[in-house]
């Protein structure tokens, strides 16, 4: 059967079975609740409370509306494979950690119950998910994979339970944030700061994950346009800034400093707020503030392209999707996409001023549509199939919108990413709606416009370097232990100064000082593992001399050996030889209590010397302290290895299982030389292994030199900049505040002008050059 993400989760599951669910749910919260510990551990009255609260949002969450009729139990559905696996990423998941659990959707909780109810049946395979984007936004989302498709692995470990799983390989930070309702206020968040044990977390996922690239797929998809350097990658337009937007950088920059020095509180101004006016400054400072710009934005940029490569491609042939014969209607199919700016009917917005910029160059203002229109599947479907055949020239959309599901690319020739998102797997979704087969066209371009001196460029850097290392995670190619989470969603205060000031070097300092500092961490972690190989081969060498030892004493004992299985018992007990194993329990049951062993002081050792002999070889008593008990060790003189505890409780009651006991480690000899030779030939491979390790330089002590000459290079050259006054002056105090800028409502129509001048504010005229023809993008 094929259903939809919808169909599959109308269909319901008995009563029983989801009252089954709720109750393990509820019961695995218990034990996280009552393993809690310090500031974490609730008192009786409040977990009652969440476990009741826990229940009957499971309880609303089970029962929400299902179709009348079969339940899923009589489907005969016993294997599931889930397309967009990652649309169920957000799995309820406990943690002890306040504020730190993820409260989880309806659509998660369903695919969950149904996965453990088939598991239920006794069956091992049940599921195979299928998604681009395992992980898009933290490094906790594997853990919830694994819940989905390879649970058993989990619980094997001993860390099924997310809480175990986030002390193995979890460290936790609490700081401030906005709160989700927005509307400034905050809250003091707990998030994982950084991930440990890594090569151990990804053998666990390389046992269920079958990853596989692009690369090795192979599919038929178009070929990027070259660009004038021959790669074929997207293509980057560079924008400049206008002189608003480069003022209100500065001003931005200001509120960093004062961020950073702790001068605001978090509830007036934070760097997630920094960060969304520099994204929205970044794509057009209309959205920002009031003035005019004395310039083209990057949306004047984006029309122009759009128009040109609309005017090469607008008699393009194609086929028809459905009757594959050539179609009537002619043209190509560009795609937008921006997350910020999106249509508004009471505010500036810049999709509405792209599509005026557009009419204004002379396309069909028809064939501009935009994503946000179709509300149901159905005004979706409709779209969809304009698009696709050939009735739409630009549709422009946001990734949540626009991303997965989407399937135009029978004619879709340019990609067009009017801001930069947060999360690599944002770009991922966006590009692969035209980066897919059934595409007609041979080329395509991917086009990032890119505001300069401004946020996009540091945001963009930063995507790609998620991408890189999601790329090695997913590829278990990481070669060290930690890594920082990849979550991120404000710039650092360091990071938007240096975009804020102008000045290259500043920006240029901090990427190489973040560079350097995670080389130096690194080399760090390289020094604590020569210490620790050190420490390991210092350790081998010594239980190589013991076992070495030990199987000098065993090999010597062994021809003493004699036989006292059966009838051949005998021992001797202070002076007293004896024959029948009941008799020597009993005398010693009688020494023990003649003597003082049952008043011998608990935190003391006491040697009672030689009580006896067995098969040639002394029968060695003391007393052993343990966690305030005493215990008895008896031990066989020249034998190592040779001795056991007792509880002097036991040892005082007598019985035929102590004389067995000294018995068996005569007979046992044999046994324990083969484990001192295997424990020697452990110690000598440990020593070789690590000789072998210890010594091999840093891998990365070249990259680390560079840097840091870099680093030394770029502080001097700003040192001197100082020294001579080169510097930008100080910002003054802007005109521009906080509040201002959120309550801004710009007016539509601002079309581009390269005479417009900053008539407000204390700059230099200056003359901004008309917009150059622009790239071709090979199409």
């Amino acid at each position: 059967m094929i259903l939809t993400q919808g169909a599959f989760a109308k269909i319901p599951l008995r009563t029983e079975t989801q009252q089954a669910y709720i109750r393990s749910q509820v019961d695995d919260v218990k034990e996280v609740l009552d393993q809690a510990e310090g500031e974490d551990r609730m008192s009786v009255k409040r977990i009652q409370r969440k476990l009741l609260a826990l229940e009957n949002k499971l309880k609303e969450r089970t029962d929400t509306s299902r179709d009348v009729g079969v339940c899923f139990e009589d489907t005969g559905i016993d294997y599931v494979i889930v397309d967009e696996m990652h649309m169920y990423k957000n799995l309820a998941t406990e943690f002890n950690i306040r504020d730190a659990s993820i409260e989880g959707s309806d659509r998660a909780t369903d695919l969950h119950m149904k996965l453990k109810y088939l598991r239920s049946q006794g069956r091992e395979r049940v599921v195979t998910g299928a998604t681009a984007t395992p992980i898009s936004n933290s490094i906790t989302e594997a853990y919830v994979m694994q819940r989905y498709l390879r649970p058993d692995l989990l619980d094997a470990a001993g860390i099924g339970a997310f809480d175990a799983w986030a002390a193995t390989f979890g460290q936790t930070v609490t700081q401030m944030e906005m709160a989700p309702t927005g509307n400034n206020t905050f809250r003091m968040k707990t998030r994982f700061a950084k991930f440990s044990n890594v090569p151990e977390m990804l053998k666990m996922w390389s046992i269920f994950a079958d990853v596989k690239t692009a690369e090795d797929l192979q599919l038929p998809t178009p070929d990027l346009v070259a660009r004038d350097d021959g790669q074929r990658v997207p293509a980057t337009v560079p924008v400049q800034p206008t002189v608003e937007l480069e003022r209100f950088i500065e001003h931005l920059g200001a509120r960093a400093e004062k961020i950073a020095a702790k001068a605001v509180p978090p509830t007036e101004d934070n760097m997630l707020n920094v960060s969304t006016d520099g994204r929205k400054a970044a794509l057009d400072i209309r959205m920002i503030v009031p003035n005019r710009p004395s310039g083209p934005t990057k949306i004047d940029a984006a029309a122009d392209a759009i128009h040109r490569v609309w005017e090469r491609t607008r008699d393009n042939e194609y086929l028809d999707v459905i009757t594959g014969q050539p179609s009537p209607v002619r043209g190509a199919l560009q795609l937008v996409f921006s997350d910020i700016g999106t249509p508004n009917p009471d505010r500036w917005n810049a999709y509405d001023e792209l599509h005026a910029q557009l009419v204004m160059r002379g396309m069909p203002g028809e064939a501009i549509r935009f994503m946000h229109e179709a509300k149901t599947d159905t005004d979706k479907a409709r779209l969809f199939s304009a698009a696709r055949a050939g009735h739409i020239a630009v549709l422009l959309g946001s990734t949540e919108k626009m991303g997965v599901g989407t399937n135009v690319q029978a004619r879709a020739v340019a990609l067009y990413h009017l801001d930069c998102p947060w999360r690599p797997s944002d770009i991922a979704q966006r590009e692969g709606r035209i980066m897919r087969q059934g595409n007609q066209n041979a080329e395509v371009a991917i086009v990032r416009f890119v505001t300069e001196r401004s946020f996009d460029s540091y945001m963009w850097q930063g995507v790609e370097r998620k991408a890189t290392f999601i790329a090695q995670l997913m590829r278990g190619r990481l070669d060290t232990r930690e890594i920082e989470e990849i979550d991120s969603s404000a710039l650092s205060s360091a990071e938007a100064k240096a975009i804020s000031s102008g000045n290259p070097l500043l920006l240029e300092h901090s990427t190489i000082q973040n560079e350097v500092t995670r080389l130096r961490r690194l080399e760090r972690a390289y020094h604590r593992n020569e210490s620790m190989l050190i420490h390991s081969r210092d350790r081998a060498r010594g239980d190589a001399r013991r076992a070495g030892n030990d199987i000098e004493h065993l090999e010597a004992a062994l021809p003493r050996i004699r036989e006292t299985s059966g009838e051949n018992f005998r021992i001797e007990l202070r002076g007293t030889h004896y024959d029948s194993r009941v008799d020597a329990a009993h005398a010693l049951a009688r020494w023990a209590h003649d003597s003082d062993l049952k008043w011998a002081p608990k935190y003391a050792t006491r040697d009672y010397g030689v009580i006896g002999c067995i098969s040639g070889f002394d029968i060695h008593l003391s007393t052993l302290p343990m966690l305030g008990d005493l215990l008895m060790e008896v031990t066989l003189d020249g034998v190592p290895r040779s001795g056991f505890t007792i509880s002097r409780g036991i040892f005082l009651e007598g019985g035929v299982g102590v004389i067995q006991r000294i018995e068996n480690r005569v007979s046992g000899i044999p046994t324990l030389l083969g484990h001192a030779r295997d424990d020697l030939a452990v110690a000598e491979q440990t020593i070789a292994e690590t000789e072998e390790r210890i010594g091999q330089p840093f891998r990365y002590v070249r990259a680390l030199a560079e840097s840091e000459a870099d680093l030394a290079r770029v502080e001097a050259q700003l040192a001197a900049m100082q020294d001579g006054g080169d510097l930008p002056p100080a910002v003054e105090e802007a005109r521009i505040t906080v509040e201002s800028v959120r309550a801004h409502r710009p007016a539509l129509g601002v079309r581009a002008d390269p005479d417009r001048t900053v008539a407000d504010l204390a700059v230099a005229e200056r003359s901004t050059a008309p917009l150059r023809e622009g790239p071709q993008f090979g199409l």
